[in-house]
């Protein structure tokens, strides 16, 4: 059964390298469609905003349909609209389309979760959810990385159009490989009741929400920062893609190796305080090559390790809520991201890049105080009960 969960680990890793590749063909974009970064920002922040506020609605609303056909129809949804992006007459029509294709990730994503949990043993659950979201992971070392590399030197719209066959052909995989005639249970309308009675575990999702903002708003503009601060050249920037996707990995590894041990509030307040570190020595990294890819490398290693730390803290914080924390912790990611992407364009559009990692800082800063309020008060929600 294990050999058959690869089928969407690559699926996430289409998902993962689609949603990734904008960022890392900014320039690209920009120049093509004579259009501003704040402006190529907004694909960013229109197709984030879309999974933002669909999932939640279609988890509830496609949950009788079976995981197979599902998956199948939204990774192959991705795929058409990643060729149709690829001949869009202007950016309009690109815009549009984006947004159309995030409606794919936002199926994909959480159903091929909940999917992976109903093909394997209850104490296999998390192994097999962890092997499903490595697709992305591995999005990050590579697909974004090939996908800046690509967007240079072949054009946006052919790396446009190469994703969509890749997610096409692995739609393919997907329906040989997963079993039919797989449900899941409708979403509990009293587990949101719970949820949104439950402040210390809202306020650990504003946190989520928070990082993600601080992440974004430089992130989303990365190879115009790279460009501007180091005059980096295409290879460069998807090599600092590269060591930014490596180092999100082993931030990750090494979290899920000392959550057990040091708790995960503490794990993601270390990984917040990594990305924290590095957005505030950004401007250091002005005109040096090795400074900017230490401090890449220190940012990534907080990157991924915060959002496993946070999905962690959201189910000890109330397991019998879990499925619904969980799903609405995505929506914070997703959140932040388009935040971040349309304040980080609102800022280059008035003051350039030079000051995206001051603010970026102010967002971390934000969300570990944010973080440590939300420990404090359920621990005393705890000694109340």
């Amino acid at each position: 059964m294990k050999s058959k969960l690869w089928s969407l680990t690559l699926g996430n890793f289409a998902i993962g390298t689609g949603v990734m590749i904008v960022p890392g063909m900014l320039n690209e974009l920009s120049a093509d469609l004579s259009q501003s970064p704040a402006a190529i920002g907004m694909l960013i922040s229109a197709f984030a905003m879309t999974i933002c506020i669909g999932g939640p609605f279609l988890a509830s609303w496609t949950s009788p349909i079976e995981r197979r056909k599902l998956l199948t129809a939204s990774l192959a949804l991705y795929a058409v609209m990643h060729v149709l992006a690829a001949f869009a007459p202007g950016y309009n029509a690109l815009l549009l389309a984006r947004m159309v294709t995030a409606i794919g990730a936002a199926l994909f994503t959480a159903q091929a979760a909940a999917t992976a949990g109903l093909m394997v043993p209850p104490e296999e659950r998390g192994k097999a959810i962890g092997l499903v979201f490595l697709g992305w992971s591995i999005a990050a070392v590579v697909g974004s990385p090939i996908g800046a590399y690509l967007g240079a030197h072949i054009g946006w719209r052919p790396t446009m159009g190469l994703v969509g066959v890749v997610a096409a052909v692995f739609a393919v995989g997907v329906w040989m490989q997963i079993p039919s005639r797989l449900f899941i249970p409708a979403m509990d309308r009293a587990a949101w009741k719970s949820l949104f009675g439950n402040t210390p575990l809202l306020l650990a999702i504003s946190v989520t929400a928070l990082q993600a903002v601080g992440m974004f708003v430089i992130f989303s503009y990365m190879a115009l920062v790279l460009k501007d601060f180091v005059n980096a050249t295409p290879n460069i920037i998807s090599a600092m893609f590269l060591c930014f996707g490596a180092a999100g990995v082993t931030g990750n590894v090494i979290g899920a190796r000392v959550m057990d041990r040091v708790g995960p509030v503490r794990v993601g307040m270390i990984a917040m305080g990594c990305m924290l570190t590095a957005t505030l020595l950004w401007p250091l990294s002005h005109g040096s090559l090795t400074i900017t890819a230490i401090l890449t490398f220190v940012w990534g290693l907080g990157c991924f390790a915060v959002n496993s730390a946070q999905q962690v803290r959201l189910v000890a914080m109330a397991p019998q809520l879990a499925s619904a924390s969980v799903s609405l912790n995505s929506s914070a990611i997703y959140l932040g991201q388009a935040a971040g992407a349309f304040i980080g364009g609102l800022i280059i559009a008035v003051d350039g890049t030079g000051h995206l990692s001051f603010v970026a800082a102010v967002f971390f800063i934000i969300a570990m105080l944010v973080s440590r309020a939300a420990a404090a008060k359920s621990a005393r929600t705890v000694v109340t009960a």
